[in-house]
């Protein structure tokens, strides 16, 4: 009777073949990109093979089932390109997908591993292409320590299939050890390519190369259609980051991206008119006029923005803006007062912003744009009739203020819309419905103010945001998108009017909001070291590095000086000392526990040997002989007798085990307790 080779190391490589495509799959359902039904196809084919190969479920599929269901898809392909998905990348990602659902659960040959394996490295060069989060990083320290044991795993069954032997394998501690084994290597491979990382300079630009129609900004657009910011106000995405140089920024600032002049009736947009250029010397560009740089009113914020994945050009800025420092050749003034950098990067946009918080100076406007700022499509005559209403009599800022504070009572915040599209939004949105978003309230408001022939437009930004403790950065999130208005007030020039109530999305401090802050910091972290990472911030790294050596070396840092010069002399002296201990007791945490159990075993032998021992003994030290032949590769079956199972061996070992076989079982049948010293000479010879 001949014992296979088995089980264990087999189970091992499905598992491990299973887990390289569960994290390839999981980096890329990570990214967001996947559609419901490709998400729930992929996983239920991921979980049916895990319970196939647990032992739970038998699967059999034909192979001209999978055949025919490969070559269906070939032709469904170009119907979801150009009808479903409409979209080449995400109609080549479902195919991915797909294939690998079917190539999971009819996997059978050594062929089709690896085309299983292919399909998971495919997964995880797609996820590296849309995704910009820090979890790929974990997704792929799961898919290197998993391709690992898949390769090792593959080896040795490879080598028990070439190589049969008369006894099985090993079951006890090979699952273990190549897991140990798989662990390890996969964190070597990982801190290794974490220091060639900073060495290595790369850019996030080959994706938008790669991606030229993604969307990139979350929550803000230069078009604001009546009904659009819902979604948004759901979205917790951080979009801004600011950092605060001199004093804490005020609260409720407003991040003002752009305005908006034009209406149709349902949507806002920009006028085509040309804007003013302003040169950027030396990276930085004046914005503000002699005239405005004189103002001693109000205070000064001096802060720096950096915006993630950013297409567009706006640059968000809260308050009077005088000078802007950026990296670009120029800047665009738009009609609107905003300002756009012009041939925009694809990757993170930083700008320093010095800005006036006082109201902006009031310029007279000329009489083409106080027309612009009045027209008017046709709408509801009841609108008209509110407008005067509400204003009541007054000045132009009275009249303003009493429309807002109407809108802000009278009406409700909500982010639920319409079930249905209204023939006329804003109608519906003043006479039936009485709730809505900020764009619906700014809508109002500035259309009404212009049926009183006061100029108005809608501003769009962000506003508030809050401020993270632990990144010491000021977060602004896509839900913070917002729109309010801006009317121009005879000597006051444009002022900010902001008529939607103050809605129920305030944000609770606790346990959640602290852990979102540490989640947040660790994410402008990866933004700004990984995504973004490039030949400048290498450069700053080595100059930084190099000026400490320097200092180190030449001695040139005075103890007590500051923290940073006695953190430097304590790690001079006592820095090798406290590596060398930790490298001491990390050895001794993982090897010492093995080794313990090993000493204290043979210390057991040693001392059977020298005085003898009694019948239990011998049990002991037969198993510690089975345990030394099952490192070599062999095991006992538990339905083989010791003695069948010595003559099932391999020649080099039979006449060995025969004869410790013999003598064991005249101790543990026969009552010879004292051949126990000689079994115990015989085990230490197998070492």
């Amino acid at each position: 009777m001949r014992a296979r080779a088995v089980s264990p190391v087999e189970r091992f490589f499905q598992f491990s073949l299973l887990g390289l495509v569960a994290s390839g799959y999981f980096a890329l359902a990570a990214s967001g990109t996947l559609d419901r039904p490709t998400l729930v196809l992929t996983c239920a084919a991921l979980v049916a093979r895990a319970a196939a190969v647990a032992g739970f479920l038998r699967i059999e599929i034909p192979v001209r089932v999978s055949s025919l269901l490969a070559l269906a898809y070939i032709a469904f392909f170009p119907a979801d390109v150009y009808l479903i998905s409409r979209d080449f990348l995400t109609a080549t990602v479902h195919a991915v997908c797909f294939l690998a659902s079917i190539k999971i659960l009819t996997a059978r040959t050594n062929r089709d591993y690896l085309y299983t394996g292919a399909i998971s490295f495919i997964e995880l060069i797609a996820a590296a292409l849309l995704s910009a989060k820090p979890g790929f990083f974990g997704y792929l320290g799961l898919y290197v320590i998993f391709a690992i044991a898949a390769f090792m795993s593959a080896e040795i069954r490879r080598g028990l299939e070439r190589h049969q032997k008369t006894v099985s394998a090993a079951k006890g501690r090979v699952a273990w050890r190549l897991v140990a084994v798989a662990c390890a290597a996969g964190a070597g491979i990982l801190v290794l390519t974490a220091g060639l990382f900073l060495i290595v300079p790369r850019t996030a630009r080959m994706a938008a190369m790669l991606l030229p129609g993604t969307p990139r900004l979350t929550g803000f657009s230069n078009v604001v259609d009546l009904g659009g910011f819902g979604k948004i106000g759901r979205d917790d995405r951080a979009v801004l980051h600011i950092l605060s140089y001199a004093r804490p920024l005020p609260p409720d600032l407003r991040w003002r991206g752009g305005a908006l002049s034009r209406f149709d009736g349902r949507r806002w947009s920009e006028p085509p008119l040309p804007g003013a250029s302003l040169p950027v010397t030396r990276g930085s560009a004046v914005v503000a006029d002699a005239y405005q740089l004189s103002r001693r009113d109000g205070r000064r914020l001096l802060y720096r923005v950096e915006m993630q994945n950013s297409d567009i050009g706006t640059l968000f800025i809260a308050g009077i803006p005088e000078f802007v420092n950026v990296d670009a050749p120029r800047l665009l003034l738009t009609p609107e007062d905003s300002l756009r950098v012009l041939a925009p990067p694809r990757e993170t946009l930083r700008y320093e912003v010095s800005a006036h918080s006082g109201p902006p100076l009031p310029w007279p406007l000329t009489n083409a744009e106080r027309r612009r700022y009045v027209q008017l499509p046709p709408i509801d005559v009841r609108i008209w009739s509110l407008a005067r209403q509400w204003a009541g009599e007054g000045s132009a800022l009275d009249q303003a203020l009493h429309i807002q504070a109407r809108l802000q009572k009278d009406f409700k915040y909500t982010l639920d819309g319409p079930e249905k599209p209204a023939r006329d939004p804003l109608a519906d949105f003043l006479f039936v419905r009485k709730e809505g978003y900020c764009e619906y309230f700014a809508s109002a408001m500035a259309v009404m103010l212009r049926t009183l022939g006061i100029p108005a437009r809608v501003a769009t930004g962000f506003q508030s945001g809050y401020f993270n403790d632990v990144s010491g950065l000021y977060v602004v999130r896509a839900s913070d998108a917002h729109a309010w208005v801006e009317g121009w007030i005879e000597g006051r020039g444009w002022t900010t009017f902001d008529p939607t109530p103050v809605g129920s999305g305030a944000r609770n401090a606790g346990l959640w909001s602290r852990i979102n802050m540490y989640l947040d910091a660790a994410d402008h972290a990866w933004q700004e070291w990984v995504v973004s990472y490039d030949i400048e911030q290498q450069v700053a790294i080595a100059a930084r590095f190099e000026a400490a050596l320097r200092k180190l070396n030449d001695g040139s840092v005075s103890p007590g000086a500051d923290w940073t010069a006695d953190a430097l002399g304590w790690a001079k002296k006592w820095g090798g000392w406290v590596l060398g201990t930790l490298l001491v007791a990390g050895l001794g945490i993982f090897f010492g526990p093995r080794y313990w159990h090993e000493w204290r075993k043979t210390t057991h032998v040693r001392r059977i040997q020298r005085a003898g021992g009694t019948v239990r003994d011998a049990s002991v030290l037969y198993e510690g002989m089975l345990d030394r032949l099952a490192r070599r590769g062999f095991q006992k079956p538990a339905w083989f007798t010791p003695n069948e199972f010595a003559l099932h061996l391999p020649v080099e070992e039979k006449s060995k085990v025969a004869e410790f076989t013999e003598v064991y079982n005249a101790i543990r049948f026969g009552g010879d307790a004292a051949a126990t010293a000689h079994l115990a000479a015989m085990l230490r010879e197998f070492e």
